[in-house]
């Protein structure tokens, strides 16, 4: 009796143990069950894009955070650029003691025109710079000109905001302290759930691209400006300077001319930009080898070695080194806060960009309880695993490792790729941003059937009951009646 006693015990000890361990069992023989329920956090990345079906990402541009130098204004001298225009008012001009009035506007060439005078290059100076260029060019008839110059419309002295703001369009720069938020009110408004804001900025290299003042001390003020070179004579400066054009390009004849060495004590033909010369390596055969886009082709040009060995033989840098283009993300969230750190400085020629919410549709498909198709929320983004939940979950019959996500790839490509939605939830893989027009389909396999037969073929009662059961007759209580209708 004792024996069996123990045995009762140890059947009864292990049974408890069995149904406290299922306590942390994620479920019972239902596979479509899925997440992590562990104690122990974990934080996984939210993936923008999958590289192993997207490619390259064309549209990617690299984003800086702000930074100190953000913050700070800058003041500087107006330097008028095309499409800027000027009110002159010139006094002995025409007439002694009389005022002429003029309302020049500056041409794509960096020219005004003002009569007794003809055209005068003004594009790159600044308000007492263009009084002295009028004053350079009337010596010959005034000693002592009286001359007064107002920019009445700084074109240059604007930026831009484009997006999802109330009022679009280019807006005027008034202090040299205007800030970002009083831009962006400035156009309106925005949606307070925008996550970031972006600036597209012109960053220049170097003082000459900058225009400010520090590369012009040291200049007499009544120094004129020398307008760009162009037409023919841009062409034989070329010529002289490549050693020669091809006859096709250049001349009319079958002879090919020699190429031109320059002498040591002549000044080159194109005013240099920048007095210290970048470094280009050295060739063994003492030229330098370049390319020029001459009759719709880029052709290979080999132009004689600079005199000090180290500069470039014409003097012309290549642009991309001089001016670059900067993004700095701003977020919106502490910016609106009123951090401070945030509200940067708007310069001129600044474009603000605050992005549109992502508008679409997803298609989900398969083994969810409401497939159909889900727009994109206007606030937040969605996930894939969010997008499951949406659908009410996954079905009874749904394998989480067989989840399909069908993308676009292009106009007129798309790819599939498997996912892990139970990796997913278990937060051991990361979750996927989708995008509009991605189709989710969610999967199933052979044994999935039949564990759901298995799981609802099992019942439990409770309490007091009455359990009746015969399928195949009517005499549960006994034979059935024959004589039914009959009076005898």
């Amino acid at each position: 009796m004792g024996h069996a006693s123990k045995k009762t015990r140890i059947v009864l000890l292990s049974a408890t143990l069995a149904c406290l361990g299922g306590c942390e069992a994620d479920s019972w023989m239902d596979p479509s069950v899925v997440g992590r329920w562990e104690w122990t956090p974990t934080e996984v990345p939210i993936l923008e894009r999958i590289g192993s079906i997207e490619g390259a990402d064309d549209s990617y541009v690299e984003h800086s955070a702000v930074s100190a130098t953000d913050l700070v204004p800058e003041v500087r001298e107006y330097r008028v650029e095309p499409g800027d225009a000027l009110s002159l008012t010139i006094w002995d001009l025409v007439q002694r003691n009389v005022a002429e009035r003029f309302e020049p506007v500056i041409d794509s060439r960096g020219y005004i025109e003002i009569p007794q005078l003809g055209q005068l290059y003004v594009t790159g100076q600044s308000a007492s710079g263009i009084r002295d260029i009028i004053a350079d060019a009337m010596k010959d008839l005034v000693d002592d000109p009286l001359i007064e110059v107002v920019v009445t419309n700084q074109r240059q002295q604007i930026f831009n905001v484009m997006g999802a703001v109330q009022a679009p369009g280019p807006y005027f720069i008034p202090t040299a302290d205007y800030r970002l938020l009083e831009a962006l009110n400035s156009a309106g408004g925005f949606a307070e759930s925008t996550p970031f804001v972006y600036v597209i900025r012109q960053v220049p290299l170097t003082t000459e691209m900058r225009g400010g003042a520090e590369r012009r001390e040291g200049v007499d003020a009544v120094e004129r400006p020398k307008p760009p070179v162009q037409g023919d004579e841009l062409l034989r400066d070329v010529d002289d300077i490549t050693g020669g054009g091809s006859p096709g390009a250049f001349s009319s004849g079958n002879e090919v001319g020699h190429a031109w060495q320059p002498a040591d004590d002549q000044a080159p033909v194109i005013d240099l930009i920048d007095d210290q010369p970048v470094d280009v390596p050295e060739t063994s055969d003492g030229n330098e080898t370049s390319w020029m886009f001459l009759n719709g082709e880029w052709v290979k040009v080999d132009r004689p070695a600079s005199r000090s060995g180290t500069g470039s033989s014409n003097g012309v840098q290549d642009l991309s080194r001089l001016v670059t283009q900067r993004v700095i993300r701003v977020p919106v969230k502490p910016l609106l806060a009123g951090d401070a750190r945030y509200n940067i400085v708007v310069r001129p020629g600044d474009i603000l960009r605050v992005p549109a919410a992502e508008a679409g549709n997803v298609y989900i498909a398969g083994f969810v309880n409401r497939p159909g198709v889900y727009s994109l929320p206007a606030t937040g983004r969605l996930t894939l695993h969010r997008a499951i939940t949406a659908a009410g979950g996954l079905g009874g019959l749904a394998i989480p490792e067989r989840v399909d996500l069908t993308r676009r790839t292009g106009p007129t490509t798309e790819a599939t790729i498997r996912l892990n939605l139970r990796a997913i939830a278990e937060g051991t893989q990361p979750d996927i941003f989708l995008k509009p027009d991605d189709h989710i389909n969610v999967g199933t396999n052979f044994w999935a059937y039949p564990l759901a037969v298995v799981r609802g073929g099992f019942r439990a009662t409770y309490g007091f009951g009455f359990l009746l059961d015969r399928n195949f007759g009517n005499d549960v209580f006994g034979a059935p009646p024959t004589n039914v209708g009959n009076s005898r």
